[in-house]
């Protein structure tokens, strides 16, 4: 009787257990707490997004191919680009998303907390004064590094953060390996749901993202925009 009575109990735990793998294993967005790597991996749709702006003439490259092509994609812009670039910014937002990179582009885990939610209404002000609306409320920590306390502040400032599942080294405008360096790492690393992540610095990238985007598609991918995943 104890026997039969344990190995029900064992049963239903198994199957308890199985159930919750299954349950996280099918959320649509991959997340952990309020970041979001990745979108739906049963889904084609992918998600283009690109950081910093350091270089002016990359930057409209990459957008007129964008608006050539119907692309949707985000730009997590810095303090520096925005205020000295207020043309390019505002196309930015009229035609792509504008969100938030900080205002400093510094390693926010070793800001005061204080420091850094100055840094980011810093931000929101200046895009507000040169694009006359509101910046949309996604977040990417520079350099990737975010800790719980600054997760907690930017939760309670309503903004969603998004890393990427796509990367490679294209953040050294000096160091640019090239079209086809960049061209391989998109495709060999694109999967569905990916949120892509390229930087403005390089040429190859301004160059080489034409043909990135005619080769996902051709592959069945279907470019979306972020605020799907919110």
């Amino acid at each position: 009787m104890w026997h039969n009575s344990y190995g029900d109990i064992m049963k239903k735990l198994y199957v308890s257990i199985l159930f919750l793998i299954l349950f996280v294993i099918s959320l649509p967005i991959n997340a952990t707490g309020d970041i979001i790597y990745q979108g739906d991996s049963h889904s084609n749709h992918i998600y283009l997004t690109f950081d910093d702006g350091y270089s002016a003439k990359n930057t409209k490259k990459i957008l007129d191919t964008l608006l050539e092509k119907d692309v949707p994609a985000t730009f997590f812009i810095e303090g520096e680009f925005l205020v000295h670039n207020p043309v390019l910014i505002r196309r930015i937002a009229s035609e792509q998303t504008l969100a938030n990179h900080t205002f400093s582009h510094k390693d926010i885990t070793k800001m005061s907390n204080e420091v850094f939610k100055k840094d980011i209404q810093r931000f929101e002000e200046e895009a507000v004064r040169i694009t006359g609306k509101p910046v949309t409320k996604y977040f990417r920590p520079p350099m990737g590094f975010i800790n719980q306390p600054k997760r907690a502040i930017l939760d309670s400032m309503g903004y969603k953060i998004f890393k990427w599942d796509v990367s490679y080294y294209d953040y050294v405008y000096y160091d640019d390996r090239g079209i086809d360096y960049a061209l391989n790492n998109i495709m060999k690393q694109t999967q569905n749901g990916s949120i892509i992540l390229m930087h403005t610095l390089t040429k190859s990238n301004a160059n080489v993202l034409g043909t990135a985007i005619d080769q996902l598609r051709a592959k069945g991918f279907v470019f979306a925009d972020l605020s799907e995943l919110v």
